[in-house]
């Protein structure tokens, strides 16, 4: 009955025990006080039925029920909840349905973990507010069974942004109204009718799903269907791997904006979320230089020069997605004052001057590259690095109260099979999961330590993770020679793509 070691993340108010013990009965009675969420009820039975493979029948609070669920409004934070086990049951409080959720993930791993419970009260609520994982599925494509796996997983460790990474130079993978040649059956992609259900399956377990399309640049393959939407016309071959490529859209076109916002308008139909995420990272200009559209266009708005046209790009694009209730996402590589306010910047590249890192005038989602970025290696970004990445954030947003949260990114270019995925996810996913959650005076990282082989094995079914190098280590030298070639390489790929360091 070790609680420590039943659940992740652990409360943000800790555990306070009390004498007594529960046990659980074969079939558990869930009863909702008074009538509250009672659209959600339904629901909540058949999740806690696939959850514990038990019987879980729906009751009312007057037959002693297993689990009584309330709505008590002094929860502060919207995700926060009270739960209490004593020795005839348990009883779950929160002023919202995303408390309830979330607390419901505390009593599902406490379920799974022990048939007989000590008695204890716990009061919890977040660290930070956005707490999310970006996944990249245009590298690699990323089934939709496996994806509902990853929400699922997500929801347990009480993540709630799934960052969706739809596009890139290597692959389209949704459907715009009008450009039926963006799909390709050899290659995958999602249906309307598909995405639908991920928004719906995320959005059930208090999951927001943000897409993100990059543009201008990171579109050969958009471009290899459409070759009229660049500069020079194609042709082009959709690339493998990584890399920056120097065809981007040609905003000088008008049916280039009018594509543009087509994939805005169809963005805003499929995703109910108030967030967009227009990517805005590493886009080499030099097509535009000799482009005569950009330049006429250049000239018809009086830009200085090709950054200011990609600034006017951006607002634009932003402008549009605002008048449809949108407030945009772009990655923070060229956003400085001239960009709309509104815009909302995610910081990735550590390298960037201290001003350009903050953006204190406008809000801030963290994913720095040495700290978040699960493509790398253990050896790159170990289990310690990531859990200690959401202490620093936290600390940043009593600094900064423009940083909303942070983000976990798992890019796939290299990752094209689901064992190569899970290797890279788990158990680093679960490390960012408490971090962002568990307030900092109560990260114990080696209490988080022993906690992850029981949740691994008991709850995901999966081994603990790879071992830490330890101080000795003679591949230590490999590792930090390795770091060294990766802090050589963004800031090679950088001033490729124009970005001033």
């Amino acid at each position: 009955m070790n609680h420590q070691k039943s659940f992740l993340p652990y409360p943000s108010n800790g555990i306070r025990l009390l004498k007594g013990s529960f046990i659980f009965p074969e079939v558990l009675t869930i009863a909702f006080q008074d009538s509250c969420f009672p659209e959600r009820a339904p629901f909540f039975q058949e999740y806690i039925r696939g959850a514990l493979g038990m019987e879980v029948v729906l009751g009312d609070e007057s037959n002693n029920p297993v689990l009584l669920v309330n709505e008590k409004n002094d929860v502060l934070d919207e995700e926060g909840y009270l739960l209490e086990v004593t020795p005839v049951g348990c009883t779950l409080a929160s002023g919202s349905w995303r408390g309830i959720f979330t607390g419901l993930q505390t009593y599902i791993q406490l379920a799974k973990s022990n048939k007989t419970l000590q008695c204890c009260k716990i009061s919890d609520y977040p660290a930070l507010s956005w707490r999310g994982l970006m996944l990249d599925v245009a590298r690699s494509f990323c089934p939709l069974e496996e994806l509902l796996g990853i929400i699922d997983t997500m929801a347990l460790y009480k993540l709630n942004v799934l960052h969706w990474h739809v596009s890139d130079d290597q692959g389209w993978r949704f459907p715009v109204d009008g450009y039926p040649a963006l799909l390709s059956e050899k290659h995958g992609y999602y249906s309307k009718e598909e995405i639908s259900y991920v928004v719906s399956y995320a959005e059930n377990r208090n999951i927001m799903v943000v897409p993100e399309v990059d543009m201008p640049g990171h579109m050969i393959a958009a471009l290899s269907a459409y070759p009229n939407l660049s500069c020079t016309g194609g042709p082009f071959t959709i690339p493998t791997g990584e890399g920056i490529f120097r065809d981007i859209l040609c905003v000088g076109k008008s049916e280039t904006i009018v594509f543009a916002k087509k994939v805005v308008d169809t963005l805003c139909l499929l995703f109910p979320s108030p967030y967009i995420h227009l990517g805005g990272d590493e886009i080499p200009l030099d097509r535009w230089e000799t482009c005569p559209d950009c330049q006429h266009r250049m000239q018809e708005l009086g830009c200085r020069d090709e950054k200011a046209l990609l600034g006017w790009f951006c607002n634009e694009i932003a402008s549009y997605a605002r008048e449809k209730g949108k407030s945009t996402i772009l990655w923070s590589d060229y956003v400085d004052a001239s960009y709309d306010s509104t815009i909302i910047t995610q910081v990735w590249n550590p390298l960037l001057g201290k001003h350009r890192r903050t953006h204190s005038d406008r809000q801030v989602i963290k994913s720095d590259y040495f700290h978040s970025y699960l493509d790398m290696s253990y050896a790159l970004v170990p289990l310690s690095r990531v859990y200690r990445y959401g202490k620093t954030v936290q600390k940043d947003t009593k600094r900064n109260k423009k940083v909303v949260g942070a983000e976990l990114l798992l890019w796939t270019e290299y990752l094209d099979t689901r064992e190569k995925r899970e290797a890279h996810l788990y158990p680093r996913l679960l490390a960012g999961a408490e971090s962002f959650w568990t307030k900092d005076p109560l990260l114990r990282y080696s209490r988080f330590k022993r906690s992850l082989e029981h949740v691994m094995k008991q709850v995901l079914g999966k081994q603990s993770g790879l071992p830490e190098p330890s101080s000795w280590d003679p591949l230590l030298l490999v590792q930090c020679k390795e770091r060294r070639a990766r802090r050589k390489r963004v800031n090679r790929n950088s001033k490729e793509a124009g970005i001033t360091l």
